[in-house]
């Protein structure tokens, strides 16, 4: 009998990230802001779909706790439809996707996956395709292909991060009106990050997005701190390895685990840190929770 591993009731996120390979090569990344020195994408081996249907199968969850495919592009597993066909039933599932998925692609996620299986009870689309205007343009063939897997009873919609550059606000703006006419659902998220330029007299700047009074100087920060950290997210990397924060994830170090573990376990506990000033800004930034209420944050932090 298959030992069962069960998710803390801390825990509000699984994100397993098949790959960290990507068919786009966007400006801006949450893989790789600024402080994440030497990050690579050729980094990271692969385990294959046996392997991760096998460990995550073990996984008890709550049904408000889906298991989170995304990556890099988590299309470009060779398993990916494999995983989704052989997960459990009592394991809900949501996409993160960029769609470039080609029409091949298209239709055979559509002929082999039953819509059922990525649809749950949520204030938001299983399916969360990303729009990113300078690799997608105007968008056009996006939302006809986001068409074409609502038409077919898929849970999908569209979502454009707020990059503050004026071409891509502009873009996102007219990609809402564009979402509207044809009845998709479209959001926008806000940019966590730096956006750096030069103003009109010539003179660099740089702005920080992103609300992160919670733990004030956890980010973007020439020097570092120790302290103690808390999770509540379940982050898998390509190769199984397990991390307490997509700090670690992208660098990537210190991982605490593997799912491919026999003796492996989900542990809900404050460990030692030491790189308090370089936390990435999606473990401590004030968000929304899996209920849609502001107020959360990825991490708990306890300094000296």
């Amino acid at each position: 009998m298959k030992k069962k591993v069960s998710l803390p009731p801390t825990f509000r996120y699984i994100a397993a990230f098949l790959t960290m390979r990507c068919n786009l090569r966007c400006g801006y990344c949450l893989n790789n802001i600024d402080q994440i020195k030497g990050f690579s994408r050729k980094d990271y081996q692969e385990i294959n779909g046996k392997d991760w249907v096998q460990a995550l199968n073990k996984i008890e969850s709550r049904k408000e706790v889906p298991v989170t495919f995304c990556g890099g592009e988590p299309f470009l597993h060779k398993d990916f439809i494999y995983i989704i066909n052989n997960l459990k039933p009592s394991l809900n599932i949501d996409i993160l996707t960029n769609l470039q998925w080609g029409g091949a692609g298209l239709s055979r996620f559509i002929s082999e996956v039953n819509p059922a299986r990525v649809r749950r009870t949520a204030k938001y689309p299983s399916i969360r395709v990303s729009y990113h205007p300078e690799q997608m343009g105007k968008g056009e063939e996006l939302v006809k292909n986001t068409k074409k897997l609502q038409a077919a009873g898929f849970s999908i919609g569209i979502y454009s991060v707020l990059y503050p550059s004026p071409d891509n606000l502009e873009a996102a703006v007219q990609m809402q009106f564009r979402c509207l006419d044809a009845g998709v659902d479209f959001r926008m998220k806000d940019f966590v990050g730096r956006y750096e330029g030069v103003d009109n007299s010539g003179q660099p700047f740089s702005i920080s997005y992103g609300d992160y009074s919670r733990y004030a100087g956890s980010v973007f920060q020439k020097t570092k701190k120790s302290c103690l950290c808390k999770t509540t997210d379940l982050i898998i990397s390509p190769n199984g390895n397990i991390y307490r924060c997509h700090r670690d994830l992208y660098k990537p170090e210190n991982p605490v685990g593997n799912i491919l573990d026999k003796d492996f376990t989900i542990e809900d506990q404050f460990r030692k840190c030491g790189s308090y000033g370089n936390c990435h800004p999606c473990d401590v930034k004030v968000k929304t929770d899996y209920k849609q209420q502001l107020g959360h944050t990825s991490v708990e932090i306890k300094l000296p």
